[in-house]
């Protein structure tokens, strides 16, 4: 007879064994994971070991280079710093500043750090290089001009421009350069290395003076065009202008844009610190027949204006730069040739022609000299001077890297 106990039927061995097998399967699984932990967690703290060590590492090394280079300035920054010093000192002693103008007074370094305007400049420079530094302030007609000195030995010495130009152009007696001339410098030749970049424009050096003083005039010129004079000439009978410099519309505007700058018209190309930078000069005016051969401004400095700030290029001077033999006078075309002065539009020289009252001299777009009426309209190419104390500040004189100055 069935019952349902004999219906339940007992597992076999085989179904024992297998079940046995299956713990043992689980009690393996177990373990390797277990392993697998442990080892993972030993993974993971070596490489947060690594990360931590490699961090300090990385801070200790900049920590040193910090130590080492991150504390100092360049001497450029030093200068920097003993002129911003100057200035704040002078601010709270107006009274010490120089009164007239081409007075210079000096003021040393530790007279500064006793003023509590700066730090010992071993601060800036570090304790194994030794320095010394002062500030010449002069007075210009503008304001002051601030002119930081640092002697650091043979590790560095500040150098003025005009300084920093000769000890990087040789002397030349041929081809392009910068030519020897009774005690001044003058650059010649279609492809020299003049240019200066001030605060807003790019202009070129003409010449080093025996003075020391830097003779530039405007790189491209003005971007409006300007009347030499429109004038009415009794000889001529209407507007033809009259060919003196120094009651000019020419001139009327050069003093504008100096004093005046009409910014819209593009007309400030010179900043305030600009000028302080700059030194009044004597601007040869006199008239000069165009077959002249002088090139020495002999005909030009017959008649002078005295301390003007801005002024334009003699016929001298231009013809001067032409390095071609046949350019005799400001009449050979020649004159145009191996000339870095000829530009792409027409500009007025500040020469007039002495052969009538109412014609001027121009050089027009291919660098021949003319001669015009005075009342037609040509660029105008500022002449300034700078000061023999304006500091170098870096460039080659290229148009890509032109000087630079503090």
């Amino acid at each position: 007879m069935n019952t349902n106990e004999n219906m339940v039927k007992k597992p076999k061995k085989e179904d024992e064994e297998f079940v046995e097998e299956d713990d043992d399967y689980e009690l393996d699984d177990e373990k390797e994971f277990k392993t697998y932990k442990e080892n993972a967690k030993k993974r993971m703290i070596k490489v947060m070991a690594f990360i931590i060590g490699g961090t300090i590492v990385l801070l200790l090394v900049l920590y040193l280079i910090s130590l080492i280079i991150g504390t100092k300035y360049t001497y450029s920054d030093v200068e920097d710093v003993l002129q911003r010093a100057a200035e704040a000192y002078f601010k709270d002693y107006p009274e010490s500043l120089p009164q007239e103008e081409g007075d210079i007074v000096e003021i040393d370094s530790s007279n500064l750090v006793a003023a509590e305007k700066m730090k010992e400049l071993t601060e800036y420079t570090g304790e194994e290089i030794v320095c010394t530094g002062t500030v010449q302030v002069e007075k210009t007609s503008t304001g002051y001009l601030y002119a930081p000195y640092l002697n650091c030995g043979d590790n560095y010495v500040t150098t003025e421009l005009y300084k920093k130009i000769l000890s990087v152009e040789d002397e030349v007696t041929s081809g392009d350069g910068l030519y020897s001339k009774e005690g001044s410098y003058i650059y010649r030749g279609e492809n020299v290395n003049n240019y200066v970049q001030l605060d807003n424009r790019l202009w070129r050096i003409v010449k080093i003076q025996s003075d020391n003083s830097i003779v530039l005039i405007l790189a491209e010129g003005m971007d409006a065009f300007q009347m030499w004079d429109n004038r009415y000439n009794e000889t001529r009978l209407y507007e033809s202008g009259i060919n003196s410099y120094g009651i000019s519309r020419v001139y009327e505007y050069l003093q504008r844009i100096y004093n005046d700058p009409n910014k819209d018209d593009k007309e400030d190309i010179l900043s305030k610190k600009d000028k302080t930078k700059l030194v009044r000069y004597n601007l040869c005016v006199g008239k000069k027949s165009f077959t002249s051969e002088d090139k020495d401004n002999v005909d030009e400095c017959k008649e002078v204006l005295q301390d003007q700030e801005i002024g334009l290029l003699t016929l001298s001077d231009y013809i001067y730069v032409s390095l071609d033999p046949n350019c005799k006078s400001g009449s050979t075309k020649s004159c145009m040739n191996y000339n870095y002065l000829s530009a792409s539009k027409e500009w007025w020289l500040v020469t007039a022609n002495e052969a009538d009252d109412s014609t001027v001299f121009v050089v027009d777009n291919y660098g021949e000299v003319k001669v015009e009426t005075a009342a037609t309209s040509s660029c105008v190419r500022p002449v300034i001077h700078l000061n023999e104390r304006v500091i170098s500040k870096g460039g080659k004189g290229t148009l890509k890297s032109p000087y630079k100055i503090k």
